[in-house]
């Protein structure tokens, strides 16, 4: 789990309030959610060391099912990538995850750890088709995982258009699949309410040559203009799973965010 400093607002909001709180119907108890983080080191090397030891006091909390860490090599935005990391959490309900959060927030190990990185971007995912999502399946070897959250400039944005979007996807050599997420952000008591038409997507590639391959013919095609007309791009990284410190057979530099192809916007 990398709860950024937002993060920490929602805890000490459950930490005080959780017995209080009824959850709303669009975020009931039992749903599973995915935490998503994706945060700037301030110093890697502290950044490094104090999420070792928070991820450890984590992995005793019951209602963690899985979690893992991604290194983006890719984003729109001009940005040095080298301090950023991609987190992800998965937990078994919204109950289990205000109930850790009222044990960790008070510990040494999360202060320090919220205070060694600027967050870039932070939220809850549910499942749109409110299906399963088996986490294991966006961290094997070499995949290509793209990260994306995307606002709806219109209220028809999610509609046909994005549908015959992640259908031409399906003719590119080396695509995987799409996942669809509700995207949870913090209102001002630091508690999670379902965004206004946003959604959080992963798309998983076999590797980054195919992933290259792909990138210009998409975003060359009409699918892809008459989609992202509709939309604005809040987030985006495409990233390799990352463990304890290595890129896992990228063979790809995360010092730029340069790659062999263009957005067309």
């Amino acid at each position: 789990m990398t709860l950024p400093a937002a993060g920490w607002f929602l805890m000490a909001a459950f930490s005080k309030e959780y017995n209080d709180i009824q959850i709303n119907q669009t975020m009931q108890e039992n749903i599973e959610l995915f935490e998503l983080a994706i945060n700037k080191a301030k110093d890697r090397n502290k950044f490094t060391e104090t999420r070792e030891k928070f991820v450890e006091v984590l992995g005793q909390e019951d209602a963690t099912l899985n979690e893992g860490k991604w290194k983006p090599f890719f984003t729109v935005d001009e940005m040095n990538l080298e301090p950023v990391l991609i987190g992800m959490t998965h937990w078994n309900s919204m109950e289990g995850f205000g109930e850790a959060a009222m044990r960790l927030m008070p510990q040494e190990v999360a202060v320090n750890y919220f205070a060694s990185f600027d967050p870039l971007a932070y939220g809850l995912l549910a499942a749109k088709d409110g299906k399963s999502f088996e986490m294991n399946s966006i961290k094997e070897e070499g995949n290509v995982v793209e990260f994306a959250i995307r606002k709806g400039k219109t209220l028809d944005a999610f509609g046909e258009k994005r549908d015959t979007f992640f259908q031409s996807l399906e003719r590119y050599d080396g695509f995987k699949f799409a996942r669809e997420f509700g995207y949870y952000e913090l209102d001002t008591q630091g508690m999670p309410v379902l965004a206004e038409n946003t959604q959080a997507v992963i798309i998983v590639w076999e590797n980054a040559e195919k992933f290259q391959a792909a990138a210009n013919p998409i975003f060359a095609s009409t699918e892809y203009a008459d989609f992202s007309a509709l939309i604005d791009v809040k987030s985006y990284f495409a990233a390799f799973r990352w463990n304890n410190g290595h890129l896992l057979k990228s063979g790809l530099s995360t010092h730029s965010n340069r790659f062999c192809f263009s957005f067309s916007n």
